[in-house]
């Protein structure tokens, strides 16, 4: 069984998404940073954490990577041209979309207040991340899912931005990318990270 250590409202819930998906056997920690349990396994406090046996893996990508090619789910072959282009999105995913998003809120409420600039970053965020979804919907055309008919690892990672894109104010609902955000979201895996970010059983 894995143990996911982190508040399903942070890069957990992605995590946990993957783990719902994969039909995995889990238990939850919703601690938040710098909680004993997490610091007692990760140097840095941060979460999420994943521990797979005498496995702790620290880093949210690493873990669903981890957790696809263990399971051989919601990915392709090391190797393949498939995965190369999966890897690509993913990367594209965490420079280009979540950098702006992870700025500002470390500007809100993760920086000590007296460092915070956030109406001074904002602006700049903003550029980053509407060229990012100009990006995205030239990759994403008119295809179901970002790898074409297959919902993948990809759809997880660029769906769990929509909604901190959402919740932070920028918005990924319109158009081509705001129907493939409606769908990949309205899994039934997504909904269970929900109800339990909600803190509801």
């Amino acid at each position: 069984m894995y143990k996911l250590l982190g508040n399903p409202k942070t890069r957990a819930g992605r995590v946990l998404w993957m783990l719902e998906e994969l039909g995995a056997e889990y238990e939850v920690n919703p601690c938040n940073p710098h909680d004993p349990a997490v610091a007692a396994i990760n140097p840095t406090g941060k979460i999420p954490a994943l521990i797979d046996g005498d496995t702790v893996i620290f880093d949210s990508i690493a873990m669903l990577l981890h957790l696809g090619d263990k399971h051989q789910k919601l990915t392709y072959p090391v190797g393949s041209a498939e995965r190369a282009k999966m890897m690509s999105v993913i990367f594209f995913a965490t420079d280009a979309i979540e950098q702006p998003l992870w700025t500002v809120a470390k500007h809100s409420f993760v920086y000590p207040e007296d460092v915070r600039a956030l109406e001074a970053v904002r602006p700049a965020a903003r550029h980053e991340f509407g060229k990012a979804m100009e990006a995205l919907d030239k990759m994403l055309g008119d295809q179901e899912f970002i790898m074409g008919d297959e919902f993948t690892t990809a759809d997880i990672v660029l769906g769990h931005l929509g909604g901190w894109a959402k919740g932070s104010g920028f918005g990924a609902d319109d158009g081509r990318i705001g129907a493939y955000m409606s769908r990949v979201r309205s899994r039934p895996a997504w909904k269970a990270v929900l109800k339990a970010a909600a803190g509801k059983t």
